[in-house]
């Protein structure tokens, strides 16, 4: 217990100026660590929700292309944790946030990073059985259609945002997973018939699927997704079925 919080305390400091753009250094100061993750130490970091008890909620966020490489501050100032940290009591949830090396390499090719991402998570904070979900935009959007059903960690509900995937295997695959998808009427990096399909085939292989679009907004519909203040409700109302009872 000690080590754990050494650790914890120690890294807390090492990322204190993290991501302060457009939030309180405040919340920040407190809130955001970063941690290695794989074997070659890859950089990831968690906000940790500030006065939040017990197990805590906990969400999986997949970037987007640009915020692919090594710059944590662009990772930080940007989609779910940039939310996060403007309006921490909208969001009280761990938020665990790897980052990818390579924009032209998609979030399936990371499955192993990301599942390190997850166990150290769990190693280092109190993180709840049954309320963990995932999002993310664009090529995060996405990872959260493709590796939903294909990582450690079993979620309860999942939000990709101006994301694509095989709708295929999405019908057999998330047909017991609540999706909420978003998307921008005017993405032209996207289509939204990307989501159309994709939620379409999920409720025709009887899932629990719904789409918001934006009209008037382009592909960073992560921005008005993010801050529907609908959105971290809708999570935390689908727990996961609780196995070990």
């Amino acid at each position: 217990f000690v080590h754990r919080r050494r650790g914890r305390e120690r890294r807390a400091r090492q990322t204190r100026r993290l991501g302060q753009g457009g939030a309180s250094p405040r919340h920040h100061s407190v809130a955001m660590h970063e941690v290695s993750v794989g074997p070659f130490g890859q950089p990831c970091l968690v906000w940790e929700p500030p006065l939040v008890e017990g197990p805590l909620p906990a969400i999986l966020f997949l970037h987007g292309r640009g915020e692919s490489g090594t710059d944590l501050e662009s990772l930080a100032n940007h989609g779910l944790l940039r939310a996060a940290r403007e309006r921490p009591e909208q969001w009280p949830f761990l938020i665990v946030a790897p980052q990818k090396l390579d924009p032209n390499q998609l979030w399936p090719a990371y499955r192993n990073l990301v599942n390190e991402a997850l166990s150290e998570a769990e190693w280092r904070f109190n993180v709840h059985p049954t309320k963990r979900y995932l999002t993310g935009l664009s090529q995060g959007g996405n990872g959260t259609f493709e590796l939903a059903r294909h990582l450690s960690w079993r979620f309860a509900a999942i939000a990709p945002v101006c994301g694509w995937c095989d709708p295929i295997r999405a019908k057999f695959e998330l047909r017991e997973t609540p999706v909420w998808a978003f998307h921008g009427l005017d993405d032209t990096v996207i289509l939204p018939s990307a989501s159309r399909v994709a939620v379409e085939f999920i409720r025709q292989g009887g899932g629990d699927a719904r789409l918001t679009e934006y009209p008037g907004v382009g592909h960073a519909s992560w921005e008005p997704a993010y801050a529907d203040p609908e959105l971290p409700q809708w999570f935390l109302s689908h727990p996961a079925p609780d196995k070990s009872v």
